[in-house]
């Protein structure tokens, strides 16, 4: 990653966290539009419903998720490159990058899969980005934790994305018991979401700050 400071020299690392975040608010919100469902809520209608083939928000959501992956790529280089200069372990450093490549690539293999078109390559997808995500919160909170002069509330956020993605998990295979557990799984896996855009743009906020 070291070969990527000139790089960041010329173009700062947070600017992608924010164009990340402004990519996905603003294709999620369209996408809404475009799906065209008064019955659409976060308590009966998961993310990937936004992707599906048959309906208008597939395109512009599916699109919007090939782009936004590298973006995400980019940024947790730059936040790891700066861990490294706060001591953090160069085995870590190295396990998370890898991860949040992966974890991109398992983010694109779902939005080239709509779950109506191919479900079993969709779920292959899904569970590499959502286990990618939790290793990679997981690895950088503790990194963060131990680093020098990193205020806390950085790691609790990435704990707080670790806690949204383990319970929609969990309520997503409660649903094979039974239905009812399925708007608990719907709304966590927005509330996912939404903490991993929070994480986005407050690493980003911070990092813009201090460099």
């Amino acid at each position: 990653m070291e070969r990527l400071n000139g790089f960041y020299e010329k173009f700062p690392g947070s600017y992608f966290a924010y164009i990340a975040f402004i990519f996905a608010v603003i294709f999620m919100l369209i996408s809404v539009i475009l799906y065209n469902d008064p019955a659409f809520s976060l308590f009966t209608h998961y993310i990937s419903d936004l992707g599906a083939s048959t309906k208008g928000s597939s395109l512009l959501w599916n699109t919007s998720m090939i782009i936004v992956a590298p973006l995400r790529v980019v940024f947790g280089f730059y936040l790891l490159t700066f861990l490294k200069t706060k001591g953090s372990n160069e085995k870590s450093i190295k396990i998370t990058a890898y991860t949040i490549v992966i974890a991109a690539v398992g983010s694109v293999i779902i939005a080239l899969n709509p779950h109506d078109v191919s479900r079993m390559f969709h779920m292959i997808g899904a569970f590499i980005y959502f286990f990618g995500v939790v290793i990679i919160q997981v690895k950088i909170s503790k990194m963060e934790l131990n680093a020098e002069d990193i205020p806390k509330y950085l790691p609790v956020i990435g704990l707080v994305v670790v806690v949204n993605y383990a319970l929609f998990l969990s309520f997503e295979i409660s649903e094979i018991i039974s239905d009812l557990f399925r708007f608990l799984a719907c709304f966590f896996e927005w509330m996912a979401l939404f903490s991993i855009l929070g994480w986005l743009l407050i690493h980003g906020l911070y990092l813009h700050k201090i460099k």
